[in-house]
């Protein structure tokens, strides 16, 4: 691992000398000088001579090529018909990602487990299942997951057939909430108003220096959410922007809202002013714009969050590592495919930066002059459940459930649910309790150190899997099996 966070380090360095030429910015590869002029299937990119701009995209809609996503630097990832006509466009190169451009690297290192794959927006839900059935990949069904995304577990080794299907973008490790198969939040990833930023991008330019050789940003905070009072949920949102000041060479101040060089901050529900409508409870959670370029100002950096989302501290949806998670995209950053990490693609609760995270933000802006807080180093050792504390016979209206350690014994029960409780250590940091159920039910238990959850029943055999989180996305786990009568 080490190694590899290295090489992605190396590789963060290098982009960052050598913006001056355009090249496509993969985690494949520091980029690419120019696109080979050849495209397979429906999906490629086109990279342009300047930024795509509102009017070029409009010229690709009347042609029936489709934008789907921003591809750092002046290009875009694009769909159409094989004869899709391309003449008389402003291009510098045309290209399909290679099948090695859709694995993530970390993936070298993994020779079993489960991993995410991620298919293009326009590709039809039954066409990603039948495409990794037909390779004998299992589907880990993950409540919360973003569109087009899918959890998966088997045949490792057939990743390059996997991702030589056109239909693919990219592939990374799961994280151990993704392969537990409990209920999730994702980040789309860093819009532009060209489109979102693929996984399979690198990073962006980040914000330019100003004319003292720094980088000096402001940020307002132009509307807050009504679940959180008002000075706790602006001090957690302040205390995350500046979490990043503390290892990178860069100052972030309140500001005016709409100003250069600001990141305006705001809750939003549905349409809201950009080409990104919220959706409501659940799903996608915020969206952050990158800075200027590709975003022009002043929309450059700013942070929109969903205010219908039941915004809380210290718990899910937890509001600090959510803007932690966003800030990391105003200020340049794409996502990590790292586990355990702030910028994963789906969020997890936070405590601070990793050493992955840091080395990121660094080779954007260099380091900080002052003293900087350690990393967050993501532990080891995952958490241990103790044993589930079985309910008393009046709540359980049947025997009660006995264990037998290290597994447990079938109970049986006349009962709608069941309480169950139990505590949770870890050298770290336990954040949060989860349980799934084998009938598809989920969600999260009150309290993580000292927890409890009712978990409803059906007919028939219920497989409850409990298992606790620590602020690496680390866990450990413990299940009871309960027959409804």
């Amino acid at each position: 691992m080490n190694t590899v966070r290295a090489a992605l380090a190396a590789i963060f360095l290098i982009v960052a000398c050598a913006w001056a030429q355009p090249a496509i910015h993969l985690k494949s590869g520091p980029g690419r000088r120019a696109l080979p002029g050849a495209r397979r299937g429906n999906h490629y990119m086109l990279q342009f001579q300047s930024y795509p701009d509102a009017a070029l995209r409009d010229e690709l809609a009347s042609r029936g090529i489709r934008v789907l996503q921003y591809v750092p630097d002046n290009a875009l990832m694009v769909s159409s018909a094989a004869d899709a006509d391309l003449s008389g466009l402003p291009l510098l190169g045309t290209a399909s990602l290679e099948s090695t451009d859709k694995i993530s690297p970390l993936m070298a290192a993994q020779v079993a487990g489960s991993f995410l794959a991620i298919f293009h927006a326009d590709v039809d839900p039954q066409r990603t299942q039948d495409i990794v059935r037909s390779l004998g990949f299992d589907i880990v069904a993950t409540p919360g997951l973003l569109p087009n995304q899918l959890v998966l577990s088997g045949p490792i080794g057939r990743l390059p057939e996997l991702t030589a299907f056109d239909e693919v973008a990219y592939v990374l490790p799961a994280s151990p909430d993704l392969a537990a198969g409990v209920e999730v939040a994702g980040c789309a990833g860093a819009v532009t108003e060209a489109g979102p930023i693929g996984e399979y991008v690198l990073v962006s330019k980040g914000w330019a220096k100003d004319a003292g050789g720094k980088v000096a940003l402001q940020y307002a905070i132009r509307s807050l959410t009504e679940k959180i009072g008002p000075t706790i949920a602006r001090a957690e949102i302040e205390r995350a922007l500046q979490v990043w000041t503390r290892y990178a060479g860069l100052s972030l101040s309140p500001g005016q809202p709409g100003g250069a060089r600001t990141i305006d901050i705001l809750f939003g529900r549905g349409p809201h002013g950009d080409q990104y409508p919220f959706d409501g409870p659940g799903r996608t959670l915020a969206h952050t714009f990158y800075p200027a370029p590709p975003n022009s100002e002043p929309i450059a950096g700013d942070m929109h969050l969903d205010a219908d989302e039941a915004w809380r501290t210290g718990a899910s949806v937890d509001l600090f590592s959510v803007v932690l998670h966003e800030a990391g995209h105003a200020l340049g950053l794409g996502h990590s495919d790292r586990p355990g990490t702030v910028m994963y693609p789906y969020y997890h609760q936070a405590a601070g930066l990793s050493d992955d995270d840091i080395a990121a933000i660094r080779a954007l802006y260099g380091s900080s002059s002052g003293t900087t807080t350690p990393p967050v180093t993501p532990p080891v050792i995952p958490p241990v459940t103790a044993p589930i504390t079985p309910p008393t016979a009046s709540d359980y209206q049947a025997p009660i459930l006995q264990i037998k350690s290290p597994a447990f014994s079938i109970a049986s029960t006349t009962a709608s649910s069941i309480a169950i409780s139990g505590v949770a250590s870890d050298n770290f940091n336990v954040v949060s309790v989860k349980w799934v159920s084998s009938t598809g039910e989920s969600g999260t238990a009150a309290g993580a150190t000292s927890w409890s959850a009712t978990v409803p029943l059906l007919t028939g055999t219920n497989v409850i899997t409990v298992r606790a989180y620590d602020a690496a996305g680390n866990s450990g786990w413990r299940s009871v099996t309960v027959v409804r009568r």
